[in-house]
């Protein structure tokens, strides 16, 4: 049996050493436009400060999924927030409130744009529940869940 050696990629291939491509920032605006509709409660739509940091995680992550990735959720996100309003009749999603974004993706998600939106709730869901706060909200384990020198077999800190 002839088994070859595994190539091995020259250069650097590792994510965090890489500059992530640039996403545009209608693009950001339009992800942090529909988190806030996407993510409110009874309380309200969430924290400044929590939006500002998924909009700085979507930069990274989108940033270093490659080009295919930052221009499908690009165009998912222009669907979402041009075509959506449209189907509701109106004209505009960003300058619209609180509860008029959340009823224009509520009529998204029985639509035939369901798809766009499945694409874009899925990457903000990721980056929204990574939050360390995230945890506390959903009553999740605190700590981390990987076993390892120092954690305990909860997944506490020891």
């Amino acid at each position: 049996m002839n088994l070859r050696k595994r190539p091995v990629l020259e250069g650097t291939y590792d994510v965090p050493t890489r500059e992530p491509l640039p996403v545009s920032a209608g693009t950001l605006r339009r992800g942090r436009a529909v988190a806030e509709a996407l993510f409110a409660s009874e309380a309200g739509a969430p924290d400044h400060e929590r939006l500002v940091w998924l909009e700085r995680e979507m930069a990274s992550f989108v940033g270093h999924a490659g080009e295919d990735a930052r221009r499908i959720l690009g165009l998912s996100l222009l669907a979402v927030t041009v075509l959506g309003p449209i189907m509701a009749g109106k004209w505009g999603f960003l300058g619209r409130s609180l509860a008029e974004r959340q009823a224009i993706l509520a009529r998204v998600e029985h639509s035939f744009l369901s798809t766009a939106l499945l694409a874009v709730k899925a990457v903000l869901c990721i980056l929204y529940f990574e939050h360390p706060a995230a945890t506390r909200e959903i009553g999740g384990p605190f700590g981390c869940l990987v076993e390892g020198e120092g954690a305990t077999a909860k997944g506490g800190q020891s």
